[in-house]
């Protein structure tokens, strides 16, 4: 609970304090409770800002979560594949005759105890265990990047709503717009200058914005919906109304020298590693692995002497041509194919990088000469043209015309603003440098 919302209840505590030290009379328990606790439901009703948006996002979607256990499994892997394997132990009854299973009716006779270690190709544990370091590292980018697609899905569907809210204003400010043009076919035809058609033609024109409306409350229904799926909310959240404060773009050479900082091409990176060190990993099948083992034997025969073996055991690697040879191949295949991913992805990065900045600098000037030069004259020929009309010396149609032409340019302006904010935010997703550790 914040200082706010805690000094928030104290007043109305006090207030109701206050109340019963003035005979105010008994108070009933839904009342007491609405004046003590009704700041804090209010405050609970908050409108989500974007950035909040974000970390919940960050926070609660399942599929990050999902990757940061696969970082914690990598990461185990890694130290669990760079060690030697368990050494076993051999416990034996060795030459028993059969007759009788007596331990000292015959001579060799003895029970033992042996053990036994493996010793991997030379190399081999250390590479291994690089190569999950590898993997782990590219799920580390991976989650960074999917992380930053996250945020800029959650912006997409933010500025759409956005542009939904703000364009349901605009056509309800249109409506006013389209009452007054009513008023003005009123005003002629009630002096006899315009006929009850012209009337009834403003008043369609005025009631059929209401359709608009209903299709942008839809589409707004349905971005909430999305907000809430991408946050992990039960039921669409309530939005800030203001248009977030993105951060303006880098140039366009600075962009793509970001690039190799981008968390899925580090990811891909990573990944062309790991293949190459499974290469490395394959090769050193062409060693033998070592087993050395020691053992010792009881012998119950009487004056029969106890027993020590110790051996050693090699893999023969004598006919590489279809095991041997055919690994390394596969890991070569796969590290080239690792190297053909990572240079498509660096090449789709910089066409997405080079597209999103000029959609994003179309839209600045765009945005630009709507704001300086085409909504302000359209509205000054809707105010014109309406006034001329009053005054009999243009038609409805004009007037119309022109109410449409100023409601498609406000629209416009809109959808322009959140391109550019959605541009921007494309951009920052492609410049993005994170640093965040599960």
């Amino acid at each position: 609970m914040s200082d706010v919302q805690r000094s928030s209840g104290n007043k109305y505590f006090l207030t109701w304090v206050a109340a019963i030290r003035r005979g105010a009379g008994p108070l009933s328990l839904p009342v007491m409770l609405m004046m003590v606790f009704s700041p804090y439901a209010s405050a609970s009703a908050a409108p989500l800002s974007l950035q909040n948006a974000e970390a919940i996002a960050l926070r609660q979607n399942p599929g990050l979560g999902a990757l940061t256990q696969k970082i914690a499994e990598l990461r185990h892997k890694a130290v669990a594949v760079a060690q030697l394997p368990d050494p076993h132990l051999d416990l034996g009854a060795l030459n028993l005759p059969l007759n009788s299973f007596s331990m000292n009716q015959q001579q060799m006779s003895m029970l033992s105890v042996g053990l036994s270690q493996t010793f991997p190709s030379f190399g081999k544990l250390g590479l291994e265990g690089q190569q999950a370091g590898e993997e782990a590292q590219a799920t580390v980018d991976t989650l960074r990047g999917q992380s930053a697609e996250l945020v800029l899905l959650l912006r997409r569907a933010w500025l759409q709503a956005l542009y939904t809210e703000n364009a349901m204003a605009t056509v309800r400010h249109q409506e006013q717009l389209e009452a007054e043009s009513v008023q003005a076919a009123l005003a002629l035809y009630r002096s006899a200058q315009g006929s009850q058609a012209e009337v009834l033609r403003a008043q369609l024109a005025r009631d059929s914005l209401a359709n608009d409306i209903t299709r942008l409350q839809a589409e707004q229904a349905s971005d909430l919906a999305q907000i809430a799926q991408i946050l992990n909310l039960p039921e669409p959240p309530s939005i800030e109304k203001q248009w977030p404060n993105l951060p303006p773009p880098p140039t366009l050479a600075e962009m793509e020298a970001r690039l190799s900082g981008q968390p899925l091409l580090r990811a891909a990176q990573a990944q062309t590693r790991a293949a190459q060190m499974g290469v490395q990993v394959a090769k050193t099948g062409y060693w033998p692995d070592v087993t050395v083992s020691v053992g010792y034997g009881q012998d119950f025969y009487p004056g029969s002497p106890n027993w020590l073996s110790a051996g050693v055991n090699l893999s023969l690697p004598i006919f590489p041509g279809d095991r041997q040879d055919q690994d390394v191949a596969v890991a070569q295949a796969r590290a080239q194919q690792a190297q053909y991913r990572y240079d498509d992805q660096h090449l789709a990065l910089t066409q997405q990088a080079r597209a999103a900045f000029a959609r994003y600098e179309s839209y600045k000037i765009q945005l630009q000469r709507m704001d300086r030069q085409l909504l302000p004259t359209a509205r000054n020929t809707f105010s014109a043209t309406l006034a001329a009309y009053s005054a009999g010396r243009a038609g409805l149609n004009a007037v119309l015309r022109t109410q449409k032409e100023m409601l498609d340019y406000a629209l416009t302006r809109l959808q322009y603003r959140r391109d550019l904010a959605i541009s921007a935010a494309e951009l920052d997703f492609l410049t993005t440098q994170g640093e965040m550790q599960p």
